[in-house]
């Protein structure tokens, strides 16, 4: 996420407008597909449910991590379950095992809910609190990167996460 032009760094609005931005963006991407398409797996091995279960997940770990509670089990993930030690890639499959047999109703219910919590979580941030290392919010995480701004971890987890997966689901069905 870069600056904003005047060289200050992001306010919460800006960065709450940027995720309703994206938000918006993936619901266009969704809104041709029906649910047998949405099931369907791509290339990849996950369907588009899967992706959005994934979104999720990630959603509702952000809203716990910036209200400095334990971040993992609500992503369904054990406590220790962490970046740093299980590795992304683990951690996304338990969320992929986790979720590949829920309705589509379902995952789309706790997708929207999992965004409106980020949003209220994210929300609840001063302007400078989004500068503050990720050790000020998770200090029980250990990270190596636990210096870097919450700004960055917010950014990942919200409207960079969701441009990231509209692609991917677009061009699953862009193919077809």
């Amino acid at each position: 996420m870069s600056d904003t032009p005047d060289g200050a760094p992001p306010s919460v609005q800006e960065v709450i407008r940027r995720t309703e931005e994206e938000w918006e963006a993936l619901q266009q991407a969704l809104s041709p597909l029906n649910e047998e398409e949405m099931a369907e797996p791509g290339a990849g091995g996950w369907s588009v449910k899967d992706e959005l279960a994934h979104l999720a997940a990630w959603a509702r770990g952000l809203a716990a991590l910036v209200r400095r509670q334990p971040r993992y089990p609500p992503m369904g993930l054990a406590a220790g379950a962490g970046p740093h030690t299980a590795g992304i890639e683990r951690m996304n499959e338990t969320i992929y095992a986790n979720n590949r047999d829920l309705p589509l109703a379902s995952v789309l219910a706790e997708l929207h809910a999992a965004h409106e919590d980020a949003l209220a979580a994210i929300s609840e941030l001063s302007d400078e609190d989004l500068m503050r290392p990720f050790d000020d919010f998770q200090p029980q995480d250990n990270r190596p990167d636990g210096h870097i701004p919450i700004l960055w971890l917010i950014a990942g987890n919200t409207f960079g996460h969701y441009a990231e997966h509209r692609e991917t689901i677009t061009q699953m069905w862009s193919r077809k």
